[in-house]
């Protein structure tokens, strides 16, 4: 079912729904058009379907709590508790899990049939990670310094040990990134023109070093593949399956890499250079794939560690041919 508990939210095709619900909301679109628009969108998926009670229990309780709940929603929620057909399927789950299920159906019934919240006025916007916008632009050369205070300790993997070494050796250190896409993802999938988030995919030199080089340095230099420990299989043009390095990274907004969720300082970057040679082609080392990491800085640290770790992953790594 997609669940991991009894209450009503908490499972994925439900989750699915209320999310962009409540983005459309926080962007000024009014309850009734986003419930018009929720409906066009998802009803298709559900209406008929064994997990009908999935969308008309999770969008009523959502517009329950916030004062919008509409007569059509209601009317639909109470059918699908009363059915039991949709609560029967929890008894797959155990007799425990089902009787918890059938007390929160019970509960909610009883509120849409005898409690009714005020209409809330404001609905606030999706978090900021949602709408995130690198300012980076193709083309870019990024001075990368890794400031992360490296982790004194010791773990029980004798892998993870040298590559912790490597952190330490290489804290305040520079890398060198090249910015080779900006990757945009719409913040809602409904209203795609609405709004988006932007990230930026980036290659790795292979240099670092203590002091902000000379742009004229990335000249003499080659792409390296980030050494991950993992490789994605993929197809390649005549659909035969190979194994390939990540040799690209996904980052957020260069603004917003200097911290971490919780204020650590974990690297500095500036912009040494654009060269626009990058918009019209991508290096031979691209790799175009779905597979890309997308990685915070703390992760790019550990990555960038293990790069230079001197790990052996020798295989015959296929690379596409240069897109023009």
């Amino acid at each position: 079912m997609g669940a991991w508990s009894t209450k009503i939210f908490d499972n994925d095709f439900t989750m699915d729904i209320i999310t962009e619900y409540k983005i459309l909301l926080g962007y000024g679109i009014s309850p009734e058009e986003t419930y018009e628009k929720i409906y066009g969108y998802f009803a298709k998926d559900f209406i008929g379907k064994d997990n009908e009670d999935d969308f008309w229990l999770g969008i009523a309780l959502y517009q329950w709590k916030n004062g919008i709940l509409i007569d059509e929603v209601r009317e639909n929620a109470l059918r699908c508790m009363d059915d039991g057909q949709y609560l029967e399927r929890w008894k797959e789950s155990g007799e425990k899990v089902y009787q918890k299920r059938k007390k929160v159906l019970e509960e909610f019934k009883d509120k849409l049939l005898h409690e009714v919240n005020p209409r809330k006025k404001k609905f606030p916007k999706c978090p900021a990670y949602y709408r995130e916008k690198t300012d980076w632009k193709v083309g870019d050369l990024i001075a990368y310094k890794m400031t992360q205070k490296p982790y004194e300790g010791k773990y029980n993997d004798d892998d993870a040990n040298k590559v912790s070494m490597t952190k330490r050796k290489l804290r305040n250190e520079y890398f060198l990134l090249r910015v080779i896409d900006i990757e945009k993802r719409p913040v809602s999938h409904i209203c795609p023109d609405l709004d988006f988030a932007s990230e930026a995919l980036v290659m790795l030199y292979d240099w670092h070093g203590k002091d902000v080089p000379s742009p004229d340095l990335v000249g003499s230099l080659d792409f390296i593949p980030f050494v991950m420990g993992v490789e994605e299989k993929i197809l390649d043009k005549s659909g035969k399956f190979l194994e390939v390095p990540f040799c690209v990274q996904k980052l957020g907004s260069a603004v917003m890499l200097s911290k971490e969720q919780g204020g650590a300082e974990v690297c500095e970057t500036i912009v040494l250079e654009n060269d626009i040679k990058f918009i019209h082609s991508f290096p031979r080392l691209w790799l175009e794939h779905p597979y890309y990491r997308r990685h915070c800085p703390s992760q790019l640290n550990y990555t960038l560690a293990q790069t230079y770790t001197g790990f052996d992953y020798k295989k015959e790594f296929y690379f596409f041919t240069d897109r023009q």
